[in-house]
């Protein structure tokens, strides 16, 4: 489960696939996406920089 648009971006472009976007239960305005929770997307994961 993924807040992040910058990072489901990212983790698309790395080859990952959503699953499923559903909306925030703690903020409605917001999205959260689905990816398969996987070994090599937690490793993906690792790599991303947040940009300030």
């Amino acid at each position: 489960m993924i807040q992040s648009l910058s990072m489901a971006n990212w983790l698309c472009g790395n080859g990952h696939k959503i699953i499923k976007v559903e909306d925030s239960s703690k903020n409605p305005e917001l999205k959260v996406f689905l990816f398969e929770d996987t070994i090599a997307l937690r490793s993906t994961m690792k790599y991303f920089r947040k940009e300030v």
